[in-house]
C-alpha cells in the first residue's frame, strides 16, 4: 500500500513539470500616485507663464521646462509625482501673488511709494481649483489689472518689443528706455487697489498733471508743479475733506530757518512787505520792527497772513496725511508755462485751483462764486460732504483716454532701481531698506 501511494505522488510531480501553471491572478505592484496636476491645467500654466514677459515681467522660461521635464517623470514614482506637483504648486502660486500684487515689494524697489498694495486673493482655493481645470488656471490673468491704461501699456510694450533695433534711434537707447519706462509702469499699476474709486483725484508727479477723475464726466486735467528734485513728492494717498479759501501759511521749520529769516535779518522790511507776522507764545502778533530777525533759537512762530501773496495762492485743499502734503494754488501761475515743473518743495501746486475746487465741493459752486468769497479777504473753509480720495501717483508710462501711449521724464530717477528688482533673481539682489518720508515741505518758487 505505501508503494502505491510514492508511485502516484511521484506521478503527480511528473505531471506538474508538463503542465503550465495557471495564470496568476493580477497583483498591485508597488504604489505609483498620480499627480494632482491634470496634463491639460499644466499646458495651461506652462502657457500662462510663457506669457509673463508681456507683462513687463521676468521670464519664466526656466521654471517652465522643469515643469514638463518633471512632467514627463511624473508616472514613474511617488516620489517624481510629488516633486511635479510641487513645481507646478509654486509657479503657480507665484504668478498668482505677481499678477496680483506685483512681482516686487515697494518697499525694496521704490521707497517712496507709500500706497498699500492690492489685496491678495485666497491662493489656496484658486490653487486646488486649477489643478484640474485649465479654464481656472487661465483665470490667473483676471488678476491683472483690467484697466484700459493698463491695457494700452501692455500693448505698447509687445509694439516697442517688436520694432526693429535702431528703428527710433541708431544706438536703441531710446527703444529700452520706452521698455524700462513701460515695465516700470505695469509694475507700479499691479501695486494699485484693482477697485480704484470714483470720483477721486490722481496727482501725475511725473507728468505734472492733477486729474480729476468722475465716472459721470470727462476727465479734468489741471497742470502742476511738483516736487524739486531734491524734495521729491513721494506716492501716496488721501483724503480731501475740506478747501480753504485765503489760506494763512506757516513755513515749515527749515525753510523758516533756511531761507525767510537769513532774508528778514538782511532786511528787516521783507517780512512786512511779504505778509509775515511773528506771533509770540501767547499767540499775539509782535511788530515786525522790533523783532530780533537774526536771534537763535527764534522765539517767535511766523505766519504769512491770506491775501495775493501768500504762498498757497487763494486756494488750499486740505488732504491730512502723514508727510505734510497738500494741493494748493500759488501766487506766481506763470511757473505753470514751463514744461518741466518740478520746483516745489513737496506740495502740489494746481493751476486754475479755484475751478477744480469748484468741481469737488458738493453742493458744487460756481467757480464765479468762489471767487466772490476769495474777493472778501476772508479765510473760510468749506467742508466736502463725501472725502475725495486722492492718488499720488509716479508712474512715467501713461495714456490718456485713448489707447496712444505718452513718455515722461523719469524726473526722480525712480524707474532703475524697479526695473533691477523686477530682474535680480533673489529678492536679496535688492538691498532692502527701511522707508524713511522725505522731507517735503510747501512754499512758492521764489
Amino acid at each position: 500500500m505505501l508503494h502505491r501511494v510514492l508511485v502516484f505522488c511521484a506521478a503527480l510531480a511528473a505531471a506538474a513539470c508538463t503542465i503550465a501553471p495557471p495564470e496568476a491572478p493580477d497583483m498591485p505592484t508597488a504604489s505609483i500616485s498620480q499627480p494632482l496636476w491634470s496634463a491639460d491645467a499644466v499646458d495651461a500654466l506652462i502657457e500662462i507663464s510663457a506669457l509673463a514677459q508681456a507683462e513687463g515681467l521676468a521670464s519664466y522660461e526656466s521654471a517652465g521646462s522643469e515643469i514638463a521635464g518633471l512632467q514627463e517623470r511624473s508616472t514613474t514614482s511617488a516620489a517624481d509625482a510629488a516633486a511635479f506637483d510641487r513645481a507646478a504648486d509654486r509657479l503657480f502660486i507665484d504668478l498668482a501673488r505677481t499678477f496680483a500684487q506685483g512681482a516686487v515689494d515697494p518697499a525694496r524697489a521704490d521707497l517712496q511709494w507709500r500706497i498699500p498694495r492690492s489685496a491678495l486673493p485666497d491662493i489656496s482655493s484658486l490653487l486646488n481649483a486649477a489643478r484640474d481645470d485649465a479654464g481656472s488656471v487661465r483665470a490667473l490673468t483676471m488678476l491683472l489689472p483690467q484697466t484700459s491704461e493698463y491695457a494700452a501699456l501692455r500693448a505698447e510694450l509687445g509694439r516697442v518689443h517688436a520694432e526693429p533695433l535702431g528703428t527710433l534711434d541708431p544706438s536703441g537707447l531710446v527703444r529700452e528706455a520706452r521698455i524700462a519706462s513701460l515695465r516700470a509702469s505695469l509694475e507700479r499699476w499691479r501695486w494699485l487697489p484693482r477697485d480704484l474709486p470714483s470720483p477721486r483725484i490722481e496727482v501725475r508727479i511725473a507728468q505734472f498733471q492733477v486729474i480729476l477723475r468722475q465716472a459721470s464726466a470727462p476727465s479734468r486735467i489741471h497742470n502742476a508743479i511738483v516736487g524739486a528734485r531734491t524734495r521729491q513728492t513721494p506716492s501716496f494717498t488721501a483724503d480731501i475733506n475740506a478747501v480753504t479759501l485765503n489760506p494763512t501759511w506757516t513755513p515749515p521749520r527749515s525753510i523758516l530757518s533756511n531761507e525767510l529769516l537769513p532774508l528778514f535779518a538782511r532786511d528787516p522790511t521783507a517780512a512786512s512787505r511779504g505778509g509775515y507776522d511773528a506771533i509770540d507764545a501767547a499767540g499775539a502778533i509782535v511788530d515786525s520792527a522790533s523783532v530780533d530777525w537774526s536771534a537763535r533759537p527764534f522765539p517767535y512762530q511766523v505766519r504769512q497772513r491770506a491775501g495775493a501773496l501768500n504762498a498757497l495762492g487763494r486756494v488750499k485743499f486740505e488732504m491730512p496725511n502723514p508727510y505734510d502734503i497738500y494741493l494748493h494754488d500759488t501766487p506766481n501761475h506763470a511757473l505753470f508755462a514751463r514744461e518741466q515743473r518740478a520746483l516745489s518743495h513737496g506740495c502740489v501746486r494746481v493751476e486754475d485751483a479755484l475751478d477744480l475746487a469748484a468741481a469737488v465741493l458738493t453742493p458744487a459752486y460756481a467757480a464765479s462764486s468762489l471767487q466772490a468769497e476769495v474777493d472778501t479777504g476772508q479765510t473760510r473753509s468749506l467742508p466736502l460732504e463725501t472725502p475725495l480720495p486722492v492718488y499720488v501717483l509716479y508712474i512715467t508710462a501713461f495714456s490718456a483716454d485713448d489707447p496712444t501711449v505718452l513718455y515722461a521724464d523719469d524726473i526722480y530717477g525712480r524707474d532703475a532701481a524697479l526695473i533691477a528688482a523686477l530682474d535680480a533673481p533673489q529678492p536679496s539682489a535688492i538691498v532692502a531698506s527701511s522707508f524713511t518720508p522725505p522731507l517735503t515741505e510747501c512754499r512758492s518758487a521764489r
